[in-house]
């Protein structure tokens, strides 16, 4: 199993543009994983979280949750998005919290076990500090061996 220190570090090494981010995995119970990161580093003009930062760390976590399914069935894949869903229902001006689940992982384990390959859906859902949805994002993702 990769941890989520080696897998934040690897994230950073291959995609620049997530340094800038300065998110954090939280933590990972093996279903969900809980992404944070400032509002310092991602704000915009008017002072509240940027929406692309809130779309790209939507987006990292998904791929994330992804590839820590894989891994954790000792099947490492390759992760691309293939397909996304974004909601923006609130400005957000405090850090961001992410937790990003699916309900397909059997399926997903056993697609990948078999074929070498499979796709999963997830559900992520930003919150601030105050517990309040700022956004809705559902996405699919293709993992390859």
């Amino acid at each position: 199993m990769i941890s989520l220190d080696t897998l934040a570090e690897q994230v950073r090494d291959a995609i620049p543009l997530t340094r800038h981010l300065h998110f954090r995995f939280e933590e990972f119970d093996g279903d969900r994983l809980v992404l944070c990161a400032p509002l310092g580093p991602n704000h915009n003009d008017k002072g509240t979280f940027f929406a692309g930062s809130q779309s790209a760390l939507l987006t990292l976590a998904g791929w994330s949750l992804t590839t820590l399914l894989a891994h954790q069935c000792d099947l490492p894949a390759d992760v691309v998005a293939v397909e996304t869903q974004l909601k923006y229902t609130l400005p957000l001006d405090s850090d961001l919290r992410i937790t990003v689940t699916t309900e397909q992982r059997q399926r997903f384990e056993q697609r990948l076990e078999a074929r070498g390959k499979a796709s999963l859906r997830i559900t992520a859902v930003g919150c601030g500090d105050d517990g309040k949805t700022v956004c809705e994002f559902t996405a699919a993702y293709l993992a390859r061996r």
